[in-house]
Formats: C-alpha cells, sequence, structure tokens
C-alpha cells in the first residue's frame, strides 16, 4: 500500500492502524450510512443513548466500517480545546464492549485512554461503552434527569488513523427531550461533522430546554436555556444581539451560517464559559440577571465567549491546532487568545452602550488594582505563564498569587495598554482593532495558525509601520512594571492610588500579609503574601491563628480589630496552632498595600488625547464631557 493510498490521523497517541482509501477524504454524502462502504473510505458512526439519565450515564456506540489493519485503536481526549487542563476524561468510561462483524470479542488496554480492538480480518468493528457525567461545568458532561449537557471530548472516542473523515452522530434522547447542537443533519437526521476536530468543537444540550431567536445579519442566533432564575427573556435577546452585532461590526461580517448560546443556570457557585466554533457553553446562577452589576456577569461572559468565534477560533496561536488530544498544546500566546479577548470583552459593551464609560474605568482599575497586589506578576511573564497553563493556571494553590500571573487578567490589561499605545504612536490613526483584522486575513481557520511572538509584532509592524518589539520584550516576554502612567495618559487618564480603609491618619493600616478564612469558629490562613510580615516570619497556610498579643481571634473581624489598634512598624505577638501544636511568633506591621484605584479623567486634555479617548471607547465628545464631570 502507498503512502497515497493511506489516511493517517493529525492525532498523536499510539501508532494508528491504516485504513485503505481510493481518495484523500471522503465527504459527507459518503457517510449517509455505516453500513454502506463506497469507494473505500472508512465510515465512523457514533450513536448517543440516553436511557438512564437520571443515573447521569450515556451510551455511547461507535462503529466503524471499511477498516483494514489488523486491530482498531479508540482513544477517547484528556482535554477539551479553550481548557488546558488535563481532565483524564477516560476515569469516567465503564462497562466497555466490542463486537468484530456482530460477534463479540475481547479488547484490551494500551494506556489510560486507548482501547484496542483485534479486527480477525473483518471490516466491520463496534465498540460500545458507558459514560459518568454529572459534573456542572462547561468542561465536563453533566446528565440528570432534566436534561445532558454533553462535551464531545469527555465523550466520544476517536478511531486512531481516522481522524480527518467525516463523520456522523444519531442520537436518541428520552421522549420528549430535544437535542440542541452547531453541527448540522444531513438527508437522514444524522448530525455530520467533516472530522472529528468538529465533532469536539460542537457540544449538545438535549432535554426540555427553552430556545429564544434573533437573527444578525440575516443569520439565525438561538439561545438555548437550561434551568430558570430572575431572567428577562427579552432582555437576553435585545443585549446578546447587541454583543453580535458590535463583534461583527469590529470584524466586518460574521463568519459562521448559524450560531448557538448553550445558557445553563446553576446553583450560586456556578460559573464557566467554553468557546466554539458556532456556539458557546455558558453557565452561571441562576439568580445572577439582577440587580445590573449582577447581571454584569451574563453581558461579560457572552461577550467574552463570543469574541472567540475569531480570536481563538479563526485566528488561533500556530500550537492550538491541528490538536493531540493525549497531550497538552503549547503555545506562549494564550496572553493574546485570552487576555486581547478579556480587554475586548468590556471594550466592545461599552462600545455598544452596555456598559457606561465610566463603569468600564472602574472595571479596569479593579483589574489594575488585583494585578498590581499580586506579586506573582514579579516572577512570571505572560508567555511563560501561557506556556505553562497546564500545569498552573488551572492547579492554584496557596502559593500560587506569590509566583504566577493569570494571562487572562494581565493579558487583559497588556492588551488595553498595547491598543492604547499604538494609538499613541500613529496620532490614532491605527489602533489594535487594524491588528486585529490584520491577523485575521493573514490566519484563516485552515491556516497553520499565528507564529509564537513574530506573528504579533509582524502584523502590529505591518498596520502601524513602528516596531514594538521592546514593548513585548519588556511586558509580555518580561516582568518589568506595566507603564501605566504614560500608556494611560495617552487616552487623558491619571492614576489616583489610595486605601480602601484608611488610619485616622488617613495614611496606610497595618497589615500582616496573610489571606484567611473562618472556618468552624476557627480562623485558619489560606495563603501568605511573599515578603510581608507574615512572611518573614515564617507563617503558612493551615495555620490556626488564636490570638494578638495574647488577645484571642476566632474570625476575620476580630483580627482586624486587633490589628487596627495597632500602627505600622509596631511589634506583635500572634499565637496559633500548626498541626496541633501551639507556636508563638513575633513580627512587625508593615503598611498594607495601596488597594483603591480611580482612573480619572485630567483636567484639560489636549485634542489628541480627546480623540484617543472619544475612539477607543467608542463615544462622542459630549459623552466624554458627560463622563469627566461624573
Amino acid at each position: 500500500m502507498t503512502s497515497q493510498d493511506t489516511v493517517r490521523s493529525r492525532v498523536g497517541g499510539v501508532t494508528p492502524v491504516v485504513y485503505s482509501s481510493g481518495q484523500s477524504r471522503c465527504t459527507i454524502s459518503e457517510v449517509a450510512k455505516i453500513t454502506q462502504q463506497k469507494d473505500g473510505c472508512v465510515k465512523i458512526h457514533y450513536t448517543l443513548a440516553l436511557t438512564q439519565p437520571a443515573q447521569h450515564l450515556l451510551d455511547v456506540t461507535v462503529d466503524v466500517a471499511a477498516a483494514s489493519g489488523e486491530f482498531v485503536d479508540f482513544v477517547l481526549p484528556t482535554w477539551t480545546p479553550g481548557s488546558y487542563l488535563i481532565r483524564e476524561y477516560a476515569r469516567h468510561v465503564q462497562e466497555v464492549e466490542a463486537t468484530v462483524n456482530g460477534e463479540p470479542v475481547a479488547w484490551r488496554k494500551l494506556d489510560k485512554q486507548t482501547w484496542r480492538v483485534e479486527t480477525r480480518g473483518a471490516t466491520e468493528v463496534q465498540l460500545r461503552y458507558r459514560v459518568y457525567g454529572n459534573e456542572l461545568t462547561v468542561r465536563t458532561n453533566h446528565v440528570d434527569d432534566t436534561h445532558a449537557h454533553v462535551i464531545p471530548a469527555a465523550t466520544f472516542m476517536y478511531v486512531v488513523g481516522a481522524t480527518e473523515q467525516p463523520l456522523t452522530v444519531e442520537v436518541e434522547p428520552p421522549a420528549g427531550w430535544e437535542v440542541a447542537t452547531g453541527l448540522d443533519r444531513d438527508g437522514a437526521g444524522y448530525f455530520v461533522a467533516d472530522d472529528f476536530d468538529q465533532l469536539v468543537d460542537s457540544p449538545f444540550e438535549i432535554g426540555t430546554h427553552r430556545t429564544l431567536s434573533f437573527e444578525v445579519e440575516g443569520k439565525p442566533h438561538r439561545i438555548v436555556i437550561w434551568g430558570a432564575g430572575n431572567e428577562d427573556e427579552q432582555r437576553l435577546v435585545v443585549d446578546t444581539r447587541t454583543i453580535v452585532s458590535a463583534a461583527r461590526d469590529l470584524f466586518g461580517g460574521l463568519p459562521y451560517a448559524h450560531y448557538t448560546f448553550f445558557l445553563l443556570l446553576g446553583g450560586k457557585d456556578a460559573s464557566g464559559g467554553l468557546e466554539h466554533r458556532n456556539s458557546t457553553s455558558l453557565l452561571l446562577p441562576r439568580f445572577v440577571f439582577r440587580p445590573d452589576k449582577s447581571y454584569e456577569r451574563f453581558l461579560t461572559l457572552v461577550s467574552h465567549e463570543f469574541f472567540h468565534v475569531w480570536n481563538v477560533k479563526r485566528m488561533r496561536a500556530a500550537g492550538l491546532g491541528p490538536f493531540d488530544y493525549t497531550r497538552e498544546a503549547y503555545t506562549t500566546l494564550l496572553w493574546a487568545m485570552e487576555g486581547i479577548t478579556e480587554y475586548y470583552t468590556d471594550l466592545l459593551l461599552v462600545r455598544s452602550g452596555l456598559l457606561t464609560p465610566k463603569r468600564y474605568l472602574e472595571r479596569l482599575a479593579d483589574d489594575i488594582v488585583t494585578l498590581q497586589t499580586t506579586p506573582g506578576r514579579q516572577l512570571q511573564s505572560l508567555e511563560c505563564a501561557s506556556f505553562d497553563s497546564w500545569i498552573k493556571f488551572y492547579r492554584p494553590d496557596e502559593n500560587t498569587p506569590n509566583t504566577a500571573v493569570s494571562y487572562y487578567l494581565k493579558g487583559a490589561i497588556v492588551g488595553a495598554l498595547l491598543d492604547l499605545e499604538i494609538r499613541r504612536r500613529t496620532a490614532d490613526e491605527r489602533s489594535l482593532d487594524d491588528v486585529l483584522r490584520q491577523l485575521y486575513a493573514a490566519y484563516p481557520l485552515d491556516g497553520p495558525g499565528i507564529p509564537e511572538r513574530e506573528g504579533y509584532l509582524g502584523a502590529i509592524r505591518e498596520v502601524t509601520g513602528h516596531d514594538f518589539g521592546d514593548f513585548f520584550a519588556r511586558y509580555i516576554g518580561g516582568t518589568a512594571e506595566l507603564p501605566y502612567t504614560e500608556t494611560l495618559g495617552a487616552a487623558g487618564l491619571e492614576l489616583q492610588w489610595d486605601w480602601k480603609d484608611k488610619a485616622a491618619d488617613g495614611g496606610a493600616r497595618p497589615a500582616l500579609g496573610l489571606r484567611t478564612k473562618s472556618e468552624g469558629g476557627l480562623l485558619k490562613v489560606t495563603g501568605v503574601v511573599r515578603d510581608a510580615p507574615a512572611y518573614q516570619a515564617g507563617l503558612t497556610a493551615d495555620d490556626e491563628l488564636v490570638a494578638v498579643d495574647g488577645y484571642r481571634i476566632s474570625n476575620e473581624a476580630s483580627l482586624r480589630e486587633r490589628l487596627h489598634e495597632r500602627k505600622v512598624g509596631d511589634r506583635v505577638t500572634i499565637t496559633l496552632f500548626r498541626r496541633d501544636e501551639l507556636r508563638t511568633v513575633e513580627l512587625t506591621l508593615a503598611p498594607a498595600p495601596q488597594d483603591k484605584l480611580v482612573l480619572q479623567p485630567v483636567g484639560e486634555p489636549d485634542e489628541l488625547q480627546r480623540r484617543i479617548y472619544t475612539s477607543w471607547l467608542g463615544i462622542d465628545a459630549a459623552a466624554q464631557g458627560a463622563a469627566a464631570e461624573a
């Protein structure tokens, strides 16, 4: 068999079985029925049944036809794109059965996620298994007696060597339940995907959900809602359509035929979003929609995940596809994929009128405070944070704030500063908007992806005529403090730092540098700030604080009261239990860091500052004056 007669997988892992093929790729129409063999193409058909949803079980069948070789290997991914953590989905697989030409056969595991079935010369192989799903996130399956939100990477095994082949999915829901997904149906009623990557990028919501519909550019959009709370359906439609239109205006069109927002409403801790090519999964508390400040969580989640239609799903980092679902996909560009998306999350809301400029600046100031009170910003660069996301971002511990930085948070702030710096250097003739449009044109979905660092630098150079190498080296590849004063000043803004809680003289309160929580009548340390007094004195996470200078403390309020009685520079004695051993330490109180920031328009901005401010936020001069007065 010659190399052009084989279809090999883009997906790594075990050595693939070779499948005979009369052409380089089968078409969707050739996979109308798995039992029909045509042109020698491998046929893959999935059946997803919900026979016991109350027990959180999904029944999955994978039918393979036109196979050749001694065996077929089935692999369940370990992670899902958009969430950079090895999740070990195979731990939820149970009751695996295999047949060859309809006869039961034994299978064997090759590793944690690979099942091998000997073909015995047969061409039809079937693998049946169940998947347990009872974790309500946007990255894991959640199945119960009301619905199933199905994450394909956690559910469907791929056939090694055939991941580039088209496939079909048949869903068998309980009576009265409906199926929603971003995939289209074929003439037989099956859902169809061009390849395994597209299937992974297409979650399913199966149940008795509500569906809200609207159009933008004549293209259908729907909000599929599971659960209920204090939402206003009409407001959801109007505001979601506004966000879609704002993103469309930035990029000049919508790159899909239809789009689905899956809105899952859970308990008070429900949170998360995951982007897909023409859909997104959104998870929020059911009562998040009122008051307006709480409603911002819905607006920002929709705006962020929808912006990924372009940034990540079309203009992706080179390391983010084609995917190897068995191992990590490394890139130093998550700061751009996620951070710049986070920057535009709020920017599109203010440009479309869903956030006021005043509120936008408040949120930006809060983000700057969070970053500047994170010691890890001095140790980890944005590029390192991106590359190490697999072992750090999704696995935080008590020391994470001391050694790491969020590529979402710092990436968003750097995105804002980069945008303003581009506007300053080009006298507001160019912006980050133009850079994104340049990247979108240069790196299409079916292309190789954006190269590390040089891709962005090259696009900025092409758009602006300026070299931003030093900016990238200092603030993205390095850990230099960000140039807030100069860069925000380009938009006529100045930074006013202060403390939320000040001492009687207007200065800083004394601080230990501890993060604590009250638990069962005990005050436990959850983290210690690097180089703060508690850090220098050797306090550590899980210490139980008992007293300050011999006086009992049992919660945050009592600790705060004792510290408010002291002043910066005072020497205090802390009594604590560590693993049931009573200890005493002495330390000197330091000033609390400033934790309040106002981004205030300067009194008399010049003409360029006015122009940058109004074009940046998409407002007119009258609105700028009103914002300054406010």
